[in-house]
């Protein structure tokens, strides 16, 4: 059965590795027959949690105005979550943080959201410099309770393309494939 698969971009550069990765994904993804709703979020201006729990008691709406806003009709039917991200700093990036932070209304009205996936790459060529990233990730997915779909973790890339001709597209692309 076709899933609703959300990917939400978390990097600001347009076309840069992770955005790459998100493409192969959702090539795979749509071409084994599902949705797919790219959301450029390292893009959009959205606000940290101001942590008032208006969505407590307002079945889930959120009192900020911003473009989170048009992100959460879909979230709120989304099947499967992926999170296309550079590392920054040995951590997600703060547009990802904002992001996952703005999630928290979900509380006032779950989101149908049982499933996640990580795209991942950066620059060091260390990759066990990614750990804690990584560790965020299935930490939040813990405490969702998401299933992990897959990781593609890519390392040794940074200028804007450098992920061409990498293994990791292939594997971002058969992980999208591999979703139905």
């Amino acid at each position: 059965m076709p899933k609703k698969i959300v990917v939400a971009h978390c990097s600001p550069r347009a076309g840069g590795n992770s955005s790459m990765l998100a493409d192969e994904f959702i090539r795979g993804a749509e071409e084994a027959g599902n949705e797919v709703v790219r959301m450029d979020v390292g893009r959009a201006d959205i606000h940290g949690c101001k942590a008032c729990e208006y969505c407590f008691t307002h079945e889930g709406a959120c009192v900020q105005q911003d473009d989170m806003q048009t992100f959460y009709p879909d979230l709120q039917d989304a099947d499967v979550l992926v999170y296309a991200t550079p590392m920054y700093c040995y951590n997600m990036p703060a547009q990802m943080r904002a992001f996952e932070d703005r999630m928290f209304c979900q509380v006032g009205k779950p989101f149908t959201i049982t499933q996640t996936a990580l795209l991942l790459c950066f620059e060091d060529k260390d990759i066990t410099t990614a750990d804690a990233a990584i560790g965020t990730f299935r930490q939040g997915a813990q405490f969702c309770k998401r299933e992990i779909l897959g990781e593609v973790i890519v390392n040794n890339v940074y200028a804007k393309g450098a992920i061409a001709g990498n293994p990791g597209l292939e594997e971002a692309y058969r992980l999208g494939l591999s979703i139905s």
